[in-house]
């Protein structure tokens, strides 16, 4: 039972029941009113034509003047009251004598009701609904005038019981009716009622609102603008964050008038930039389909936040990754001096302990000389992970670097790491042997020089015309084409910037220069 109070189709079933029932039967009250008024005028205005008839005939007149005028009137009144189907056609003279009745004892006797006098008195027609000999009947009474007198009266009229048991007939074809219409609009309720939930996907009243109330709440507390579009590109719905970012969005106004149009004909966009209200800003697009297509969705973010997050997951995942060669470097070395010892050959185990002391002692003096930290952390990273790959990478320094501020730190690090990461991607698809990678650090009064060469494919002019545009990658996968063009922005907001040229090893060579404050 409670199952059926929630239920959608059942609500939905039984409302529009209770509708079509309640028109009905409103209706069929309507009808019999106008079938009892039009039935009952109907039946007054046939018994009055019909006595009007009568009234008006030469032989009724004449015989009012006979000795005997029943024998001359009792044919014709039977004969009319047969031919219209009357209950009685009555004819009486001047005082209310009958002289015509269907029950011939009835004949010579006065006529009941009590209204003939608007007939014999005043000469008028009427219609009256009143009790006579044979019960209540409507009746039509009309006077019989002969050269301006009144000398008689005509009375037809249909009982009462006669002219219901007509307007029940008619009125059981109208009930019949509606019951056949009623039980067909309960059908349709029905299939509307399983639309209905079909287009809901099945869900209740309280389940739609409680993924309104929390769908709502998602799209309010995202830190992007989300906009909604019909297929014709008409604002459905936008978050708060949207109308921040462009507050012009309004539900219903057209795309076109907030955004440029050539981005609103596109079908998908990932990840464009485009100066919007003073600011740059990140967007991108995806068609919205179920079955067939919905509209779409827009997703909005600052170029600043997005730098700032994925600048974030790129720092997250060199250190994974730094982290991750390290310990397979250090694991594949403690295999090395396992092995050494279980065969007793100490001496040569103390001899690889020496020989990684010293190799590790040259690599902190070299790195030493990179007064950042977090230069020092991202460059031993890269070295380890690159060693795990079959790389080797060599860093020349001139002279010990200055401390630098945190933002160009910051810029250093996304720049370089981005750089390194790509060089170690490109030789570790390479067929070589040999695969270096060569990092050589310059400071000078006003600027500070960072060099990447690698020994790889190097970079074609096309792909170098490209190679710093967002969303520009030669590598398979969505998350790529990210990295270089960020770093060049990362870069440029401190005085800096990322050349590419060929490099003296054979493959590409990227410059990262970055101005001393």
């Amino acid at each position: 039972m409670q199952r059926f109070r929630h239920s959608l189709t059942a609500r939905l079933l039984v409302t529009m029941s209770i509708i079509i029932f309640t028109i009905c039967v409103l209706f069929l009250i309507l009808i019999n009113h106008y079938l009892q008024d039009s039935i009952v005028e109907e039946m007054g205005e046939k018994a009055l034509t019909s006595a009007y008839l009568i009234a008006d005939r030469p032989d009724v007149h004449a015989a009012f003047f006979e000795p005997n005028p029943s024998e001359l009137l009792q044919p014709i009144a039977e004969e009319i009251r047969k031919d219209t189907q009357a209950t009685f056609v009555v004819i009486g003279n001047a005082q209310g004598i009958r002289y015509t009745h269907p029950d011939p004892e009835k004949i010579g006797q006065s006529m009941v009701g009590g209204d003939n006098d608007s007939a014999l008195v005043n000469g008028e027609a009427i219609v009256s609904i009143t009790t006579g000999s044979l019960g209540e009947s409507i009746r039509g009474k009309v006077p019989v005038m002969v050269d301006g007198e009144v000398v008689g009266i005509i009375s037809v009229g249909y009982l009462t019981e006669e002219v219901q048991q007509s307007i029940n007939a008619v009125f059981q074809s109208w009930l019949q009716l509606t019951l056949l219409v009623a039980a067909v609009g309960i059908g349709a309720a029905f299939l509307v009622a399983i639309y209905v939930k079909r287009q809901l996907l099945g869900m209740q009243p309280t389940e739609i609102a409680g993924l309104y109330s929390a769908y709502h709440t998602i799209l309010e507390e995202t830190s992007d603008g989300i906009v909604l579009a019909s297929e014709t590109h008409k604002v459905v719905i936008a978050n708060a964050r949207a109308h921040e970012l462009i507050p012009q969005l309004k539900e219903g106004v057209l795309l076109q008038h907030v955004l440029p149009e050539k981005l609103v004909r596109e079908e998908a966009i990932r990840a464009l930039e485009i100066p919007l209200q003073n600011q740059d800003i990140i967007l991108s697009k995806a068609p919205l389909e179920r079955d067939k297509k919905l509209g779409y969705l827009y997703v909005l973010r600052t170029k600043l936040e997005y730098e700032a997050l994925t600048n974030e997951l790129n720092r997250v995942k060199q250190q994974a990754q730094m982290q991750r060669a390290k310990t397979h470097e250090f694991s594949n070395k403690l295999h090395v001096l396992l092995g050494l010892l279980k065969r007793k050959q100490v001496e040569q185990a103390i001899t690889f302990i020496r020989d990684e002391q010293h190799d590790s002692t040259a690599e902190l003096t070299m790195l030493g000389k990179q007064a950042p930290v977090l230069i020092q952390a991202l460059l031993e990273g890269k070295i380890s992970e690159a060693k795990e790959r079959g790389i080797v990478v060599t860093v020349d320094a001139e002279n010990e670097l200055d401390q630098y501020p945190e933002q160009q730190v910051d810029a250093l690090v996304t720049a370089l790491g981005n750089v390194m990461q790509n060089a170690i991607d490109v030789l570790q698809k390479v067929e070589q042997t040999d695969k270096k990678i060569h990092v050589v650090i310059q400071q000078y009064k006003h600027e500070l020089l960072i060099e990447v060469h690698d020994n790889g494919p190097g970079i074609d002019e096309e792909t170098a015309a490209h190679i710093f545009t967002l969303g520009y990658t030669t590598k398979d996968g969505y998350d790529h084409g990210y990295g270089l063009a960020l770093s060049v922005q990362a870069l440029q907001k401190e005085g800096g910037t990322i050349l590419v040229e060929e490099s003296h090893l054979g493959g590409a060579c990227f410059l990262l220069t970055l101005k001393r404050t």
